[in-house]
């Protein structure tokens, strides 16, 4: 199985038991995931221990249940479903108490934060450090909106492909949708690294995506046109003077 460069690190941070592992990563190498797969972990991750070095995300215990929300947010994905987050929390739940060394309001914490992740900018958001690292996560989640303009189309193509429940027309009022709703909040990424690193190239992806789309025009080629002969001459009737 090929894992992308960075998330063995990942699974390094939760210590997760060989099986719970191996259940994990089929969950998440299924052929159909096009988006939601390894590589999305790996790059929200990435982010995490880059923007988070300086500040207290970077604390042991913390980092740990960061990376827990990481790798469990996405593990039932059902194309179409509207209770995915909520099954991958119930997961989540399962499979830690079979885990060592978190806490009940550790468990509680990871599991209420993947199921935050339905709704990135109107959960609701406990008070004191475990809404601030809420909140982390659920930026992280969001910044891939605020990727170079290839690397967000090509994240498109890829949801496109794993909503096999939708056929194209669908799919792109439902992104659009999406898009514009989240595009209506004052701040999208509200943590002030992620912020200035992804909020500026976010709204330009937004408004790409979202601008109407110029009616397309039927025009016949020139060869098609010229395959049908010159136009007839018209006969014009010359009467006698009286």
């Amino acid at each position: 199985m090929n894992r992308p460069r960075g998330f063995q690190s990942l699974l390094d941070a939760v210590a997760l038991p060989s099986g719970i592992r191996a259940d994990l990563l089929r969950r998440m190498t299924a052929p159909w995931r096009d988006y939601h797969g390894l590589q999305h972990l790996t790059v929200l991750w990435a982010r995490h221990l880059r923007f988070g070095r300086a500040g207290p995300m970077q604390r042991p215990q913390v980092a740990r249940l960061i990376a827990a929300a990481i790798l469990f947010h996405d593990a039932v994905l059902v194309p179409g479903a509207e209770d995915n987050e909520a099954r991958s929390a119930e997961l989540w739940d399962r499979t830690a108490r079979r885990l060592r060394g978190f806490t009940a309001a550790e468990i509680a914490w990871v599991g209420g934060t993947i199921r935050a992740t339905a709704d990135h900018l109107n959960a609701p958001l406990p008070r004191g450090p475990g809404g601030a690292a809420r909140l982390w996560l659920l930026d992280l989640d969001l910044s891939p909106i605020g990727e170079e303009a290839a690397v967000f189309d090509r994240n498109g193509r890829g949801l496109r492909a794993e909503a096999r429940h939708l056929d194209d027309a669908a799919f792109a009022r439902a992104q659009r949708t999406f898009l514009a709703r989240i595009g209506a909040a004052p701040r999208l990424l509200r943590h002030p690294q992620l912020h200035a690193a992804f909020e500026a190239k976010a709204r330009a992806n937004i408004s790409r995506e979202i601008a109407p789309r110029p009616a397309a025009r039927l025009t016949l080629p020139a060869a098609d046109l010229s395959a049908c002969g010159p136009a007839p001459r018209r006969r014009h009737r010359h009467r006698r003077p009286p």
